[in-house]
């Protein structure tokens, strides 16, 4: 028998609501616990990344990535006949198993847990996230929010816990789905270009914002404002820019302005065109950081 440990990285945490996986891991291990394969792909989520603070994954890093549905096959065939080891398996079971019926598959999840099976074979643990538990079991675990890294970490930690035994799980069915998707990992995706859009604004000009900002949003609508233009919460045809946090952002305003070819622009492109209205930035009170209010 043997396993497939998996690991998953995702837009947020409401796996049957807008969340997404944008990446997915698969290592395999023999009956002994011993690395036979290993497999891990980016993933187009057709929507924003979420908390890419998190997970460290960029915009353009899944531009070309497949979607799920294309890889649906791809990862039920590195799943089949085998037991499925997850650290806080519930999390990554749970997204797995709705991606899958998003693709039209009926693949219900179910296995072993490094994160439960700790009570019983790490007592001593300072805590239960995967870094606690490889801390005390003497593994490695390298760039945390990785899924391939961290698929890796849980399998030498599983594989420590096969020393004492291990209770047995179902294996997972297989499904007839094509799996020749190929791999899209980090720091392997084909380069996107974006050239800077030139856009001159004039007062009245409407502006949508996208994105956690590097500056706080208030800031920049303030900045905006001072310079006459109009902040909208949603893009229109009349829209005349949009400035985005990741300009190759997938979210919904993003893909809104490219639908009516609205430039989409990075923060320091914005800066640019505020710059040559003669907006310069608010003056910042020096105890709070926060743009004076006078």
């Amino acid at each position: 028998m043997g396993y497939a440990v998996v690991d998953v990285e995702t837009t947020g945490f409401a796996a049957r609501g807008s969340d997404r996986i944008v990446e997915v891991a698969v290592v395999g291990l023999d009956a002994a616990g011993r690395v036979t394969d290993e497999w891990c792909t980016l993933l187009n989520p057709n929507r924003d990344l979420g908390p890419q603070h998190v997970h460290r994954i960029r915009a353009a890093d899944v531009w070309h990535a497949p979607t799920f549905a294309r890889a649906a096959g791809a990862v039920a065939a590195r799943l089949a006949g085998r037991v499925v080891v997850a650290h806080n398996l519930a999390f990554d079971a749970r997204f797995l198993t709705a991606e899958f019926a998003r693709a039209g598959v009926d693949l219900p999840i179910t296995g072993l847990c490094t994160m439960r099976l700790a009570d019983r074979y790490l007592p001593h643990r300072a805590g239960r996230s995967l870094r606690d538990c490889c801390d005390a079991a003497g593994v490695v675990l390298d760039s945390a929010h990785s899924a391939l890294h961290d698929a890796r970490a849980t399998a030498a930690l599983f594989a420590h816990y096969l020393r004492f035994g291990v209770p047995d799980a179902d294996r997972v069915p297989r499904v007839p789905l094509p799996d020749d998707v190929t791999e899209v990992r980090r720091g392997a995706a084909p380069p996107v270009s974006r050239r800077p859009e030139l856009v001159t604004l004039v007062r009245g000009d409407r502006v949508v914002f996208t994105g956690r900002m590097s500056a706080p949003r208030e800031e920049w609508v303030d900045r905006a404002a001072s310079a006459g233009l109009v902040s909208q919460g949603y893009v229109t045809r009349a829209t005349r820019v949009v400035v985005a946090a990741d300009p190759f952002t997938l979210s919904t305003k993003a893909r809104r302005a490219r639908a009516y070819r609205v430039p989409i622009v990075s923060e320091e492109d914005f800066a640019g065109m505020l710059d040559r209205l003669g907006v310069t930035p608010p003056a910042k009170d020096h105890r709070t950081e926060w743009p004076r209010a006078y």
